[in-house]
């Protein structure tokens, strides 16, 4: 976080002060009245001779990207931050060399999470500790915290599996009666063995065993937007790798920090972990 925040003192000296309303050369839209915890947000900036556009929400930076005469961004309200009224900060940077930040208000709302008792194996007691925890978390926020330029994805998202969803995204989860953790995926109930499809086109940056998440592959989607399977029996992909919307990555497992053999499904934006339903349910066929 620290980063972060020098990253944001540095992007106000860059991008120059906060300008009124009256003042402003472009326009910010979205099409949301407010946003849940663990949900994205589509946010459209108009205007002539822009050349770059960054916003600020929730102490993370995003990138803005053009797209046929407009630029757009996705920005996420972290499941772990509380309910309130956000302030985003979108800074935009004109061909002229003059720029100007522009405020909204951004309401967050309750994500709804459930609760939820896992008991697992004694043998994988280790996998509870919080420092085991931390280790896997900060080496992924490494990579979803990176933002690609390109966009991959041609339209919409796929679920990975259409089998029955036993472990909804945000649940917080009491495990053998000790610890505490908050799910930062989807889970589906499938046996060992079945494919496992990407949910859109990207590229891979990641295939290896992990301590909690098993047999584990990463996808960068383009424009912030990473998606992650795991708990896999086995990975068809390694790193580098291009796939397309529908490819099979790997087989289903039982494996990591698991109670049983199922499908852990999740999305990050922009370094943020949200809820991979809703995200596919936005659509997200921007102009092609």
């Amino acid at each position: 976080m620290k980063r972060v925040l020098i990253f944001i003192f540095v992007l106000g000296l860059v991008f120059g002060t906060h300008a009124s309303a009256q003042t402003s050369r472009a326009t910010i839209m979205y099409d949301f009245q407010w946003i849940r915890q663990g949900e994205v947000g589509l946010v459209r900036v108009n205007g002539t001779d822009i050349a770059e556009v960054r916003a600020v929400f929730q102490q993370r930076v995003y990138n803005f990207y053009p797209d046929q005469g407009e630029f757009i961004g996705l920005i996420s309200a972290d499941m772990v931050e509380p309910v309130d009224t956000y302030t985003l900060q979108v800074w935009i940077n004109y061909t002229d060399g003059t720029a100007e930040r522009i405020d909204k208000d951004i309401e967050v709302n309750y994500g709804e999470f459930g609760t939820y008792e896992v008991t697992i194996s004694g043998s994988l007691m280790n996998l509870l500790e919080p420092s085991v925890n931390e280790a896997e978390n900060n080496k992924l926020a490494n990579l979803l915290e990176r933002f690609t330029p390109e966009r991959y994805w041609t339209g919409g998202f796929i679920a990975p599996s259409t089998q029955e969803v036993i472990g909804p995204f945000g649940t917080n989860r009491l495990y053998n009666g000790t610890y505490w953790y908050q799910h930062s995926g989807t889970d589906y109930k499938v046996g060992t063995g079945s494919p496992v499809i990407a949910c859109a086109s990207g590229r891979v940056v990641l295939s290896q065993m992990m301590s909690i998440r098993g047999g584990y592959v990463l996808i960068d989607h383009g424009w912030g937007v990473y998606s992650g399977y795991a708990h896999m029996s086995e990975r068809f992909v390694v790193p580098g790798q291009w796939v397309r919307q529908g490819d099979t990555v790997g087989l289903t497992g039982n494996n990591g920090r698991s109670s049983g053999a199922h499908l852990h499904w999740e999305i990050a934006v922009g370094g943020v972990y949200v809820n991979p339903e809703k995200f596919q349910a936005l659509g997200l066929e921007v102009n092609e």
